[in-house]
């Protein structure tokens, strides 16, 4: 009876754990919602370069100094996963005979309402959009983001292109305004991260 009465005071103290717990856990989603990985490279590099021969993942330290310039770029603040480091993708094929860097990857993941939604990007050495897929997602108009339809009004956009929704970038639905929304902002921020972190400095 007595080790029943404990454990009933003991109630609101496990209370207070799990509210903590949870929120950690809701800390760590919203923390990791834009980190994403190329997967699969080898399978998938000739999904938006044909010609792609194999790549070399570049690794770029960002600085305070980035942060600023890409949070100035994007008028919002960056995720706490995006401050460390961030990978790019050189594409390798053979040109004139030689093998010689033919674009670049990059991979960025948005917070949908369902989970993240994976975006993946091709550049050419001009800075321009090759093409774009929808690495995943689990959004119900996951159909409609990854039609060419949609994607395809991103090919040859560069950083310095309008993105606004509606306008230059139609809706991939009439009901996937609020992924469509996420979509077109995560490959505008890769094209950012891409002037910032390499291109200003090669």
């Amino acid at each position: 009876m007595l080790r029943h009465f404990r454990l009933i005071l003991n109630l609101p103290s496990s209370f207070k754990i799990l509210e903590i717990l949870i929120s950690l856990l809701l800390v760590s989603a919203i923390a990791y919602a834009d980190v994403c990985v190329w997967r699969d490279p080898e399978r998938t590099m000739q999904k938006i370069f044909p010609q792609a021969s194999d790549y070399k993942t570049i690794t770029v330290k960002i600085t305070p100094e980035h942060i600023k310039l890409i949070e100035k770029a994007i008028d919002t603040n960056l995720g706490e996963s995006e401050k460390g480091e961030f990978n790019f993708y050189d594409i390798m094929g053979i040109v004139n005979d030689k093998t010689e860097k033919i674009g670049t990857i990059i991979a960025l993941a948005g917070k949908g309402e369902y989970g993240v939604i994976e975006v993946v990007i091709g550049i050419d050495n001009k800075n321009k959009i090759v093409g774009a897929y929808i690495q995943r997602s689990r959004e119900r108009v996951t159909k409609e983001l990854q039609s060419s339809e949609f994607l395809s009004q991103f090919k040859n956009k560069t950083k310095d292109d309008s993105f606004e929704l509606g306008k230059d970038i139609k809706l991939a639905s009439s009901d996937a305004e609020a992924a469509s929304r996420v979509v077109s902002f995560v490959i505008k921020k890769m094209l950012i991260f891409y002037n910032e972190l390499r291109q200003n400095r090669e």
